[in-house]
């Protein structure tokens, strides 16, 4: 009963509008940790005052549960997409920075000697030689953050509703339409899946020089 509820929402394109609300907010949101994240980690990872400053700070607020900023986020970013895209960004950030802070600090010296040996300044450094050394780390950090931007984005669409997958399940429930409650819960696992799988396609075809 719930596949043929599944079909036909998706027959019907009632599936498709949440499902784009739920994608944009949570590729968005990713997008921006990447961005952010990855700069940050390096740095961390190639520079002592950085590496002092930051580790401990991510350190200790990885593990804590940031859905918790949810109202927070909602009082200084609104009620709507906004305050949902940040704290997917927040979420996200952490395993980013932290995968490639640690990718960044765990490569050989021998890499970085040799580099300095031919006369390579700093920029083209983090450039020709951390960078390419960090990739496989930074690829292990997007990759948990994908399913978490997914998660995340369905969690803040449950609690502060507006629009998207999270806000139609919850409704659903509210009205007691289970079948359809299920069948978007169904849209949910196969949106992580099928973003897990291409994210590891990627990986293959990015990093073919990496053994894993």
């Amino acid at each position: 009963e719930i596949l043929v509820r599944w079909v036909t929402l998706v027959a019907a394109g009632t599936m498709l509008g949440p499902l784009w609300d739920t994608l944009w907010r949570a590729l968005l949101g990713l997008g921006m940790a990447i961005v952010i994240g990855v700069p940050v980690g390096l740095v961390m990872g190639r520079n002592r005052a950085a590496e002092w400053f930051f580790e401990p700070l991510f350190s200790f607020a990885f593990p804590l549960p940031k859905i918790a900023l949810i109202p927070l986020y909602v009082h200084w970013f609104g009620l709507f997409s906004m305050s949902k895209v940040m704290l997917i960004f927040t979420d996200c950030l952490f395993p980013i920075v932290l995968f490639t802070y640690h990718g960044a600090r765990g490569m050989s010296p021998i890499y970085l000697w040799s580099a300095q040996a031919r006369g390579t300044g700093p920029l083209r450094m983090f450039w020709r030689v951390v960078l390419p050394l960090s990739l496989a780390s930074i690829y292990d950090g997007v990759q948990v953050a994908v399913v978490v931007a997914v998660l995340v984005a369905v969690v803040t669409e449950m609690v502060s509703g507006g629009s998207g997958l999270g806000y139609m399940m919850m409704r659903a429930y509210r009205y007691g339409d289970v079948r359809t409650a299920f069948a978007t819960l169904l849209t949910i696992s196969l949106i992580g899946y099928v973003l897990y799988r291409i994210a590891q396609a990627l990986r293959a075809r990015l990093l073919f020089w990496h053994v894993t």
